[in-house]
């Protein structure tokens, strides 16, 4: 096989006898759907890129490295008393490390740099990266060995000058093992494709701005100006994007953003039609995630099985943090929603007749929300549930009984949910369960039920496409864990008797103390 035109850079000879195609299913450039179309568009992958140890895939040698072989009265001893300390020392250490090696499973990774489709005549390089030492690559293109590449370090590439669209189509990377070539892992499939790049760059736009504290909400945006577009967010390094309904505006929101989040950002449009007509790729914009060293607040809130519709709402943020100020975010804003000072190591934000938009997920931090740096770490989030009267109310029931002995199993019955909804399970107005139901009815199961297991309990459900909205809660019902054994009933009768008896001596004590005559001083 000869290099294809445009071809740079410095890899092995090929293997004399290429593989058979690939198995599996082929996962496209990059990784998390925020939103889509269901197209399955060249270029783009549908989950991140990762692999597993190919224990059945081809070539067909198995997964196993290199071992010393014993000796037949090696293999007889029925004991160590015969070999030497030092020999029964490496011994114990080459099977920790045969262990440890067996037991990891390389992790390895496809990407372009830059990302994206790649113009004609441009270039782009294909990189391979290996979490583990000691390996070799080889790159399949098509489901067939295509190349091996000189590895450097944990990372191999294969650069492409001059594209032409026969460089299109899928790749993936292979790793072996150093000594006998046993493929150890290999990537997902990227799909690679050259096009002609027509129209304006879109403009990307990151808010709250380039630099942010970790925990924080990140809107990404891309401005396309031609209608019926679909964008996507590229971050450099990595095999992933995210894609979005057909908008001028493409909105990316990342929540709770950490250090990996961090990195050169851009998008990439293109315009449906035959063939669809993609644009350059906008400029890149880098985003900057800082670590705080402040511990977090904690939150929570009023009431907590959700707020009926036009009540109030309360949520509180706590720590010891005098002097500062309380921010509360919530999913999906970007910038804080509410600012308090704390009273008592306490924030309060009260909302005073809930809303419909009001129910969502909350966190809170503190400090100066317009230095990044000074931000605290990000408290758990909750959510804050909106009650709806003009939802119907769900009916609970217990199975067997509600007055039940340790060790039963008990089943609750939410019942009237409707099929398209999502169930919550409260016990002394803490949630324990969410679930789906079956049909018109969700199930809670309850095994071997001990004394904590005993409370009121009831249910609410609400609609899929409105996550936060609730119905009310149904009526409640009491389960009481108690054990009703004949044992059980004479040690608490005769508890009861000993109570009993110890009354009655108090009370004659006390009523010999008041008839007894008080002593009087002689005159």
């Amino acid at each position: 096989m000869h290099s294809p035109e445009g071809v740079t850079g410095t890899f092995w000879d090929q293997f004399n006898h290429p593989s058979p195609a690939l198995g599996g299913s082929s996962t496209r450039a990059v990784g998390q759907e925020v939103a889509c179309d269901n197209q399955d568009l060249p270029g783009h992958s549908k989950k991140p890129c990762s692999c597993k140890r190919t224990d059945s895939a081809f070539p067909p040698q198995p997964f196993l490295l290199s071992k010393p072989c014993l000796s037949q009265g090696q293999r007889e001893l029925r004991g160590t008393a015969m070999l030497p300390v030092t020999h029964i020392l490496a011994f114990g250490a080459w099977l920790v490390v045969q262990s440890m090696t067996a037991t990891s499973d390389p992790n390895v990774t496809i990407y372009l740099q830059p990302p994206g489709v790649i113009p004609l005549g441009g270039s782009t390089t294909i990189r391979c990266e290996c979490q583990y030492n000691g390996g070799s690559f080889v790159l399949y293109r098509n489901g067939h060995q295509f190349r091996s590449l000189k590895t450097r370090g944990s990372r191999a590439e294969f650069s492409i000058s001059n594209a032409t669209r026969s460089f299109s189509g899928p790749y993936s990377c292979h790793y072996l093992h150093g000594d006998d070539g046993a493929v150890l892992a290999r990537s997902d499939t990227l799909e690679v494709l050259v096009e002609e790049l027509q129209g304006p760059k879109p403009v990307l736009s990151i808010l709250p701005g380039h630099e942010v504290a970790a925990g924080s909400d990140v809107l990404l945006r891309c401005i396309f100006p031609y209608a019926n577009a679909i964008c996507f967010l590229y971050l450099e390094g990595q095999a992933g994007t995210l894609h979005n309904f057909p908008e001028k505006e493409a909105k990316f929101y990342l929540s709770q953003v950490e250090q990996g989040n961090g990195g050169r950002y851009s998008c990439q449009c293109y315009t449906k039609g035959t063939p669809p007509k993609w644009s350059s790729t906008s400029e890149y914009l880098e985003l900057v995630v800082r670590e705080s060293q402040l511990p977090s607040p904690s939150i929570s809130v009023t009431p907590p099985d959700g707020a009926i519709l036009g009540t109030p709402a309360t949520i509180h943020c706590k720590c010891p943090c005098q002097g500062t100020a309380m921010l509360l975010y919530k999913a999906g804003d970007t910038s804080a929603r509410q600012t308090a000072q704390l009273a008592r190591d306490v924030a309060t934000f009260t909302i005073a007749r809930v809303d419909k938009e009001d129910g969502g997920t909350y966190t809170c931090r503190y400090g100066n929300e317009s230095d990044p740096s000074s931000l605290s770490q990000s408290s758990h989030s909750v959510e804050l549930l909106v009650r709806d009267p003009g939802l119907a109310r769900p009916s609970l029931f217990l199975e067997p009984l509600s007055h039940v002995q340790p060790g039963t199993n008990v089943t609750l019955l939410c019942t009237g949910v409707g099929q398209n909804a999502q169930v919550y399970f409260w016990r002394d107005r803490e949630m324990v369960k969410n679930t789906e139901p079956e049909g018109d009815v969700a199930t809670f199961v309850l095994p071997h039920v001990m004394g904590h297991h005993g409370g009121t309990y009831a249910c609410t459900y609400h609609p899929r496409q409105q996550p936060y909205l609730s119905s009310e809660l149904s009526s409640t019902v009491w389960l009481v864990v108690a054990d009703y054994t004949w044992g059980n009933t004479v040690r608490l009768a005769l508890g009861a008797g000993i109570l009993v008896l110890l009354g009655l001596i108090v009370a004659e004590a006390m009523h010999s103390h008041r008839s007894t005559p008080a002593h009087l001083s002689p005159l």
